[in-house]
């Protein structure tokens, strides 16, 4: 294993097997330089590489400082080892790239809002609590706590990490989704559903299940037609705020959900506006 270029004392891009690869370990590239061999026991990550495509992983490998680049593959390794967590060669390069500009963020203390957090936590509980974990080897390092939202954004990650055929970003507007229908539900409403309960977390999981099974076509239970009736007459209210919700969400992102699945939301909504008003 022969280094082609230094990226940084953890990585660098070699020729194995006559093929260029990106080696990424701790110190593998410390005081070596072009034609220096690696030993391969330092190797904790290779990558095949494409010598003719400059990859925005490979410019910002060779963009971050030392210490950062050790610490993300430390992280990296315990996440796989502690945690059973997988990173391929593209999910590596995504949550290197987001530990990497999360610690440049707390460095220059910017912060971000993450107007998902709770649903994030509701969807993602586990994900959401190792990314606390997580955040606590980062605050060892920086100095500084990482904030809620940051861990929000941390969980999708790592939520991806083990579902492969679903991207942060996929996750991100899934959940932007249910957060749409939730905040045109409140317009209507004329309210502020209480977040920190089950009621609430009830009604997200109801959106998570529904929005999923609109994105894959899925059929969903039908509402049986005195159910309908006693949601419209008893709880006309609640009833309409679905039906909004359920209209925006086809209109916004061209997808279609059963007519009766505004019973199912406008149940879960009166739970939270009754919760509201008895206090």
């Amino acid at each position: 294993m022969v280094i082609q270029k230094v990226l940084n004392h953890n990585a660098a891009i070699v020729l194995h097997n006559q093929e260029e690869k990106v080696a990424i370990g701790s110190g593998l590239a410390f005081q070596k330089k072009k034609q220096d061999k690696i030993n391969p026991e330092k190797v904790e990550k290779l990558f095949v590489h494409n010598p003719n495509s400059q990859t925005p992983f490979v410019h910002l490998l060779a963009l971050t400082e030392n210490d950062d680049t050790k610490l993300v593959q430390e992280i990296v390794s315990w996440l796989e080892q502690k945690h059973e967590k997988h990173f391929d060669s593209h999910s590596y390069a995504l949550i290197f790239d987001h530990l990497v500009h999360l610690m440049k963020r707390l460095k220059q203390d910017k912060k971000i809002n993450n107007h998902l957090l709770q649903e994030i936590k509701t969807l993602y509980p586990d994900a959401f609590e190792l990314a606390q974990k997580t955040a606590e080897k980062i605050k060892i390092y920086v100095n500084k706590d990482v904030a809620q939202d940051e861990i929000g954004f941390l969980a999708l990650h790592l939520y991806k990490s083990k579902k492969k055929k679903m991207s942060p970003q996929i996750l991100k507007e899934h959940t932007e989704a249910l957060h749409y229908m939730v905040n045109i539900m409140e317009e209507e409403l004329n309210t502020i559903f209480p977040k920190n309960t089950i009621a609430y977390e009830g009604l997200i999981s109801h959106l998570h299940v529904t929005v999923k099974a609109a994105e894959v076509e899925e059929e969903l239970t039908k509402a049986p037609a005195e159910l309908i009736e006693m949601m419209k007459m008893g709880y006309p209210k609640a009833f309409r705020a679905a039906e909004m919700a359920v209209s925006a969400f086809e209109n916004r992102y061209r997808l279609s959900l059963p007519e009766d699945e505004s019973v199912y939301i406008a149940m879960h909504t009166q739970r939270l506006v009754s919760r509201r008003t008895n206090g």
